[in-house]
């Protein structure tokens, strides 16, 4: 009751006041007013229009001469300065992009305000407001690069600093040596993370349509004080609104195994597939110049034979385990019969598993202007997916249903030329229902050289955050003061063990022939968790023009994450200071109140305020709040959960029966957090040169560097002492606690090229040399668990993430023939035929991603009775790679050995690489027009154009020696992303 009324308070508080969430879905123009003598033209009208809706914004420069506007939507501006005794200074056509401070200075000329002196927009425009490092991707590279599914996520790769691990989704992608659950998503300001974990948990492509997105900006490091929430990157998207003339469109792609090639894993024949990709919007105005309205729809039906590989038993293990141990039958009844024997122990096993989608999307909002200081709107997404798929090789099956939505309600107002204010409310839901149909009785997780085994499972979680934001621009002067906070209420009900699940595991092929089981987790059946939060973040910022050449940002930025809580106290707190659980009603943990997060930045343009070049450096700090499914392990907690291992029980076996009263006595193994862990942080540094270059080039290089502390990382405690054999809780076994302790550092070089959309061309590269080193943490919501809990020093080591280098190129160029071209532009039959042909395309390449060597050992075997995450000893003098690298051999064998019994190996995490990765994908497109301004296009896309196959990395376990430096497969196997063997689209769309 007393957090819902503090809620309620905030809610009057934010919409009466000042405070609030930097406008990062906005944009902002200033200058700098001079007459021809170089003095401060103090008093100018300065005047600028909206081209899309007419929108006015009247401001005055100051006694400096400084003009700023402040929160105005993105798109193309008519920018009018007039003083009397001077001549009015007009420039047409400047374009506004998202999170954009445009600077325009002028130039008054003596003579008559009537008279005009008009220079259109043709400069690229450099950074000179702060120091942050990323890249906005334009409508124009929304609406025409290739993107294989249309997530507009996968778009994210194109920024600096990008680093795609798998697919191209939102859960493969991270930034300058940061997890992928340290980045933040906003549309239109709104929060539209993931509620359960920062990322979106499942694959729905469509939770934010690309046809419902004007652009989008990615904030990779070193950004100011207005935005928060994440240590990692933020992810900005502005949804399309209406404007005074009506547009739309509708649309189909098409996707047919007909035109797709195989991959080197596929049979001679590659699996049916068939997927339609269709939708239409429209926009325009309801009364002119003052309400408008965009509405869009977005489907997906996908149907797709997947070839899926695994390794099973072969028949003679199969007779050597029934007539050894004939218990065993219903886990070894788990794998299917195998078609090619790999050894005397292993089959391969491959199938066409079915990978079906079906999926809707919309988007509406409604803008409305009751004054030219006072305007509003309203926008809601929501999506409805239903994916079924394989979810292992081996036959279990995958459906989930996931519908998330997102609301914003913005209402703006300007009190002056000098001050504007934005409040806002949002509402961002995910509900998810994912069930898993296993073939087995119980999960098998390791019988080194198989395929693991599932049996039934299933996963729930309804997740609401509320928020409540606004925002403030004062201009005084030279000085552009901002002051904001976000408030957001989060609301997770989930539980991650619908259903009781057995989990057993082996240490070798021949333990399992004897039924030697070497652990057993046992977890019951658990309720729905009401989980509850509250993020309390504000922000103040002064960007401070000391002189038109140089800007300079100070911001301050405090963020406070409450404690998570259970609605109805269901959660039980482990802590070895209580002797195992706490009394009822102890916290999960103790709040950090200490989130002061300075933010710098100085931007200076040496040849003067028109100057070709930028110096610009800044730092930073960036808390992380962790991603909230950290926090629900207090609450799994409460269902029985146990575990033993060989080091407890010599012989353990399956079935479990004759073990349960030991689990109960000594075999508590609940799910923990550091009672006294401390949110974790990122320092982030740059220093940027950035040029303008000939034909509307901007040309820039630089350094980034960032450092993590306090970082998630999880470990298992309650060990054994190696010299007593005893637990220091003896009514538990082991189990894991989440800790804040990790570390991380980041360097990178980073260089780019880019030019903006004009005269048929735009083009972005970006390359970064990197090496990112951890101990442990990947990020705010992956952890490695480490090898040996007393030698964390012996985890440091490169980041599983760690691409020394990378290369991000796109393009779209409009071949310069026909009507309205530079050559050939003759109009009727033969210009419609040879003009309106374009190409556009995306070339991305990276280095190999790391691979940690492990070996399966016996929990017996350890000194500590840990198991975990073991490494083999590296064999002196043997390299880890074969003379003669292939994809059935790409480590040498005899360079890795199995260390001695109650010793840990000697060999480094992440010491290895798996393949590199370069793909090209393509687009012809051809664009004619017909009735007024309507035009037909059509389009043919090829994703990976050259086929070139991208494997996945190979198995790296050692003790799976049928398995063990084999690549089995490509990095993605499935239809739509980036990694696929070629695929063909086909485009059909109609924009009117």
């Amino acid at each position: 009751m007393m957090t819902r009324t503090a809620f309620a308070l905030a809610t009057i508080l934010v919409l009466s006041s000042s405070v609030g969430y930097g406008q990062v879905d906005r944009a902002n123009l200033n200058g700098t007013v001079t007459d021809s003598s170089g003095a401060v033209a103090a008093g100018a009208r300065v005047e600028l229009v909206s081209r899309e809706t007419g929108l006015k914004r009247v401001v005055e420069t100051g006694r400096t001469g400084v003009y700023s506007i402040t929160g105005l939507p993105i798109g193309t501006y008519d920018l009018r300065i007039s003083r009397a005794g001077f001549r009015t200074f007009e420039v047409n056509g400047i374009q506004l992009f998202v999170g954009q401070t445009r600077t325009v200075n002028a130039e008054l000329q003596v003579g008559s305000v009537s008279e005009e002196l008009q220079v259109l927009d043709t400069a690229a425009p450099l950074e000179t407001s702060n120091a942050r490092v990323g890249a906005v991707l334009e409508h124009r590279q929304l609406s025409d690069i290739p993107v294989n599914g249309r997530n507009w996520a996968t778009l994210e790769i194109l920024a600096p600093g990008a680093v795609n691990s798998g697919a191209g989704g939102q859960r493969d992608i991270r930034f300058f040596g940061r997890g992928r659950d340290d980045n933040n998503f906003t549309f239109d300001g709104i929060d539209a993370t993931g509620v359960q974990e920062q990322s979106q948990k499942a694959d729905a492509r469509l939770n934010i349509s690309l046809e419902a997105i004007a652009e989008f900006r990615v904030e990779s490091a070193v950004y100011t004080a207005e935005s928060g929430s994440s240590g990692g990157a933020q992810v900005n998207a502005v949804s399309k609104s209406g404007t005074n003339n009506f547009h739309g469109a509708v649309f189909e792609f098409l996707r047919d195994s007909a035109f797709d090639s195989r991959s080197p894993f596929d049979p001679a024949k590659i699996p049916p597939f068939r997927m339609n990709q269709f939708g239409a919007n429209l926009g325009g105005p309801i009364a002119r110049n003052r309400t408008f309205f965009f509405v869009s729809y977005e489907a997906i039906r996908q149907r797709l034979a997947q070839t899926i590989t695994g390794f099973v038993p072969s028949a003679p293990f199969r007779a050597r385990v029934l007539a050894t141990s004939p218990a065993l039958r219903p886990i070894l009844d788990g794998w299917p019969i195998g078609q090619s024997p790999v050894d005397s122990n292993t089959d391969l096993y491959k199938a066409s598993g079915v990978n079906s989608v079906h999926e809707d999307s919309v988007t509406a909002r409604v803008d409305h202007s009751f004054s030219d200081q006072t305007s509003m709107f309203v926008r809601y997404n929501f999506d409805n997916a239903v994916i079924e798929k394989p979810f292992d090789a081996i036959g279990s099956r995958d459906k989930l249903s996931i519908r998330p939505s997102n609301l914003v309600v913005q209402l703006m107002h300007m009190f002056s030329g000098r001050a504007v204010n934005e409040a806002k409310f949002g509402m961002n839901r995910s509900a998810l229902h994912h069930p898993v149909s296993g073939t087995a009785p119980v999960a098998v997780s390791s019988v080194p050289g198989f395929t693991d085994l599932s049996p039934d499972q299933l996963d729930l979680e309804i997740g609401t955050t509320f928020s409540l934001v606004d925002n403030l621009s004062i201009i005084r002067g030279r000085h552009t003061f901002k002051m904001g906070a976000d408030i957001r209420r989060i609301h997770l009900n989930n539980t991650s063990t619908g259903i009781a699940i057995s989990t057993i595991a082996f240490g070798s092929p021949d333990d399992f022939v004897q039924d030697r089981v070497d652990s057993v987790n046992v977890d019951a059946e658990l309720g729905i968790g009401e989980l509850r939060r509250t993020f309390w973040m504000g922000y103040v910022q002064d960007q401070f023009k000391v002189r038109p050449d140089l800007t300079l940002n100070l911001g301050l930025r405090y963020e406070y994450y409450s404690v998570m809580s259970e609605k109805h106290g269901n959660i039980a707190v482990v802590d070895f200071a209580c002797g195992g659980f706490c009394p009822a009603g102890t916290p999960m943990y103790s709040p950090d109140r200490n989130n002061f997060a300075p933010r710098l930045s100085l931007a200076w343009a040496p040849g003067g305020p028109d100057g070709k070049t930028t110096i610009r450096t800044g730092f930073g700090i960036y808390y992380s709040p962790n991603q909230n499914d950290d926090f629900s392990d207090p609450h799994e907690s409460t269902a029985a959960r146990y575990a033993l291992s060989s080091a407890d029980v010599p012989n353990l076996s399956y079935p479990l029966t004759p073990f349960l009263g030991l689990l109960q006595a000594q075999g508590a193994s609940p799910k923990g957090i550091d009672r006294y862990r401390t949110d974790g942080y990122y320092e982030n540094w740059d220093l940027m040169i950035q040029r303008q270059l000939p034909y509307r080039f901007i040309g820039e290089v630089g350094y980034v560097g960032s450092e993590g502390h306090h970082l998630f990382g999880a470990r298992q405690v309650n060990l054994k002492d190696p010299t007593t054999g005893k637990r220091p809780l003896p009514q538990f076994g082991q189990f894991q606690i989440k800790y804040n302790d990790s570390n991380s550092n980041f360097h990178a070089l980073v260089a780019s090229l880019q030019r903006s959309f004009t005269s048929g061309w735009l083009w972005q590269m970006h390359y970064v040399w990197s090496h990112a080193i951890t101990d442990g943490s990947v990020g705010t919501g992956e952890t490695a668990q480490v090898e040996n809990a007393s030698c964390r020093a012996c985890d440091r080591s490169a980041a599983n993430f760690d691409v020394r280098h990378s290369l991000a190129i796109n393009s779209v160029y409009q071949l310069p023939i026909g009507p309205g071209r530079s050559h050939w532009n003759a109009g009727g039959v033969v210009g419609n035929l040879i003009g309106g042909w374009q190409l556009s395309g995306i070339l991305t390449a990276r280095t190999g991603l790391p691979v940690n060597i492990t070996v399966t050992r016996k929990a017996s075997d350890m000194a500590d009775g840990n198991s975990r995450n073991q490494r083999p000893d590296l064999v002196p003098g043997v390299p880890i790679y074969p003379a003669e690298q292939t994809t059935d051999n790409w480590f040498n064998r005899a360079a890795f050995a199995v260390p001695a019994k109650g010793t840990w190996g000697n060999l480094g995490r992440n010491v290895a690489r798996g393949p590199g990765y370069w793909e090209t994908d393509m687009a012809l497109e051809k664009i004619t027009p017909v009735a007024g301004k309507a035009n037909v296009r059509f389009r043919v896309e090829a994703f990976n154009l050259f086929n070139h196959p991208i494997f996945a990395n190979p198995a790296s376990n050692i003790s799976a020696t049928s398995s063990f430096g084999r690549i089995t497969n490509v990095l993605n196997s499935g239809p739509v992303g980036t990694g696929t063997p070629r695929r063909m689209q086909f485009m059909l769309r109609m924009d009117f």
